[in-house]
């Protein structure tokens, strides 16, 4: 005896294409064996029950819950959101210790000059997404004890998100800028202060730095 095995996707289908389905079956089952009155019950049978069995995975997709389009839309920050694109130019003037300068013996080093900082913030109620990119921009350096001159090059760029905490946002970035002579180079590290608020507003302030010899 030769055994057929039928297999079912869950789709839903209609039911004019349930009675398609099968009429096509009871003709494949007639064109492979000869129908004899045991046989044609049991093709009956079968066709009653795959019936049943396509009606119930089309009920079973209907009933398949839909995912929120409401949270998904309160998760993602863009939704009703303001967006901003800024320069702020954070200047400076240091003196700075630099133990290795003046061939081994350590001077002071005068380090003027700026970073831009340029930021795309998009923000609404609920939290931002801030895209920034730093710039050093006219640094330079002179030893005080030796005179040497320092030309002075950095910058960063990185991504940051996050929601409101007591109605603002505060970060710490850390930039570094390298500064070479024909003789010496290091490299100065400023902790600067990150603080967004709601409306937009972004304000930068310098913390702390440090040297280090490279």
């Amino acid at each position: 005896m030769n055994h057929y095995q039928v297999s079912f996707l869950p789709v839903p289908v209609s039911f004019a294409s349930y009675l398609k389905i099968i009429i096509k079956i009871n003709l494949i089952m007639e064109n492979v064996i000869k129908v004899s009155k045991p046989k044609a019950a049991i093709i009956g049978f079968l066709s009653v029950f795959i019936m049943v069995l396509l009606f119930s995975c089309n009920k079973n997709v209907a009933e398949i819950p839909k995912q929120s389009t409401d949270e998904l839309s309160v998760a993602n920050i863009s939704s009703h959101a303001s967006s901003r694109t800024s320069i702020v130019a954070v200047p400076f003037e240091d003196i700075i210790n630099i133990p290795c300068a003046n061939n081994g013996d350590g001077e002071n080093v005068l380090v003027t000059g700026a970073t831009n900082f340029v930021y795309q913030l998009t923000w609404n109620e609920r939290g931002f997404y801030l895209s920034y990119q730093s710039n050093d921009h006219n640094v330079t350096g002179v030893g005080l004890t030796t005179g040497d001159d320092f030309v002075g090059s950095g910058g960063a760029h990185d991504v940051a998100m996050g929601s409101w905490v007591n109605n603002e946002f505060i970060s710490n970035l850390v930039m570094e800028t390298r500064l070479v002579s024909k003789n010496t180079s290091f490299t100065v590290r400023r902790t600067v202060h990150l603080v967004i608020l709601p409306d937009g507003t972004v304000t930068l302030n310098r913390r702390e730095q440090t040297a280090d010899c490279n």
